[in-house]
């Protein structure tokens, strides 16, 4: 059974090694990140979450507007994205902003929509309007970001408007 077992395990190790080798596109990186870590990451552009419910390798987005920052107002003609990649005990987040003045901070809240929540992740600014960040987090937190993830916002701030220009609920 042992035995049985371990090769299924090694083989299924395999496959996914070649599937991965044979998927259409990796994520290219130019290196223009802001903070977090270095390197080129890949993608296999399926979306699929093989994590057996541990937050593992799954995405959440956002889409950032100044309406929707609370208490208000935000950059009226602010927008944004963001896409956070989910790790047993990192988050890997890239944010991109137009329309808005050089963002000074940017954080992923505790909130759920139309409330005002603590920080939770301190993130990389797009001061020039992208950004992208890795960051080591409890694994409870990535568990109930991937499992919850319209209890948190992603929120970029910057001198004109410091409570926030433009925010956006998580979602899957």
């Amino acid at each position: 059974m042992k035995r049985q077992l371990s090769l299924f395990f090694v083989s299924t190790a395999a496959a996914a090694l070649v599937f991965a080798g044979a998927a259409p596109a990796a994520l290219a990186h130019d290196g223009s990140h802001h903070g977090g870590e270095s390197g080129t990451g890949l993608s296999l552009g399926l979306g699929l979450d093989l994590d057996l419910g541990l937050g593992l390798g799954q995405y959440r987005y956002s889409q950032l507007t100044g309406k929707a920052e609370v208490p208000g107002p935000g950059d009226p003609d602010g927008r944004g994205q963001a896409s956070v990649r989910i790790s047993r005990d990192k988050l890997c987040v890239s944010l991109t902003v137009r329309n808005i003045q050089p963002a000074t901070a940017a954080h992923i809240h505790r909130g759920a929509k139309g409330t005002a929540g603590p920080v939770v992740v301190n993130l990389a600014a797009p001061s020039d309007g992208t950004s992208y960040s890795c960051v080591q987090v409890d694994r409870a937190l990535t568990r109930e970001i991937a499992h919850k993830p319209g209890q948190f916002y992603v929120n970029v701030h910057n001198a004109e408007y410091p409570a926030g220009a433009v925010r956006g609920q998580l979602q899957r």
